[in-house]
């Protein structure tokens, strides 16, 4: 597979919006943690990435072989680009072989609580598109995508950089019969600041996911997808979308009274307006060409507005 088709494979553009979970990450480290590991950050990041890839073409592999009519078939980046089955499957299993190595020698360099909540992680995205029930086709698909790139993302990016006794541990002691236990410590208010801080990236993923999900109803009818818009209906998946795009200020302003993230944070909320136009706007008419692209914009703009404010507030300590 050229460099060209890979990329148009793994759809590297999508990979730009990860970027803003580490932003943020990088942001919550710099306020409020304080203590960084260049070369964990760097391996992670390589590894996430790679996973972000495996995911990408996976999804675009099952879309194929799963595919219930010519016209779904035939708009599959496998077909437009005639890349083979083989071919595909190959790049796959060596993505998962590389993101999983790097993400097990990151556990030997931090702490083993990693290897379960990477572990969880890596089995979401692994089952996102693939095996016998894949999570992309049923109600639970907003709820798993929010989790694991808006919250797991920038979490985990925190915690590889030598903030694991900061946030959570899991440590093991050889006892006297020599068996082991194991005790699970860390700060439950250190916990609650940084799942303030990634709640507003979980809930513009999930509306992300979401608003694609609204906009694809008919083709997901034809292809058997149950997703949260095809099982609960339009008007429901509307009010959650309202609920992803307006809550995550609460979630702001809460950190701020908290003394969990600086007052500068507020200035966040000044995205309101556009963020109010761009969910209703997509809302009266949910079309994926044209509407589509405001959930991205206010994943964006309010994630790039926080992780700013949050530098700068530390900055100048306001």
């Amino acid at each position: 597979m050229s460099l060209k088709k890979y990329f148009k494979f793994v759809d590297i553009k999508t990979s730009i919006l990860s970027l803003y979970a580490y932003a943020l990450g990088a942001a919550f480290i710099f306020y409020y943690l304080g203590n960084w590991n260049w070369q964990n950050a760097l391996v992670f990041f390589f590894a996430e990435m790679i996973q972000d890839n495996m995911v990408t073409g996976i999804n675009n592999v099952m879309d194929y072989r799963h595919a219930k009519t010519e016209q779904t078939r035939k708009q599959n980046v496998m077909e437009k680009e005639n890349i083979s089955m083989t071919s595909a499957i190959s790049v796959i299993v060596i993505l998962m072989i590389i993101s999983a190595a790097a993400g097990i020698w990151l556990c030997f360099r931090t702490n083993w609580f990693l290897f379960f909540a990477g572990g969880a992680l890596f089995l979401i995205v692994c089952c996102y598109t693939a095996g016998p029930f894949p999570i992309d086709k049923t109600p639970m698909g907003e709820i798993f995508c929010g989790i694991s790139q808006g919250m797991g993302v920038p979490f985990l990016f925190a915690y590889v950089n030598n903030n694991w006794n900061t946030l959570i541990s899991l440590n093991f002691k050889q006892i006297a019969n020599g068996s082991f236990a194991f005790s699970i410590q860390g700060s439950l208010t250190a916990m609650i600041a940084i799942i303030l801080a990634c709640y507003p990236s979980m809930m513009y993923n999930s509306g992300v996911m979401l608003a694609n999900n609204i906009s694809d109803m008919e083709n997901d009818k034809l292809d058997h997808r149950y997703t949260l818009p095809i099982v609960f209906g339009k008007k429901k998946a509307f009010n959650l979308y309202r609920f992803m795009g307006y809550t995550p200020f609460i979630a702001i302003v809460l950190a701020v009274i908290l003394h969990m993230a600086p007052i500068m944070s507020l200035l966040t909320l000044i995205t309101i307006p556009k963020v109010r136009k761009n969910v209703e706007s997509f809302i009266v008419n949910p079309e994926k060409g044209t509407t589509f692209p405001t959930s991205l914009a206010n994943y964006r703009m309010v994630i790039g507005m926080q992780a700013i404010t949050m530098f700068v507030g530390k900055l100048l300590n306001f």
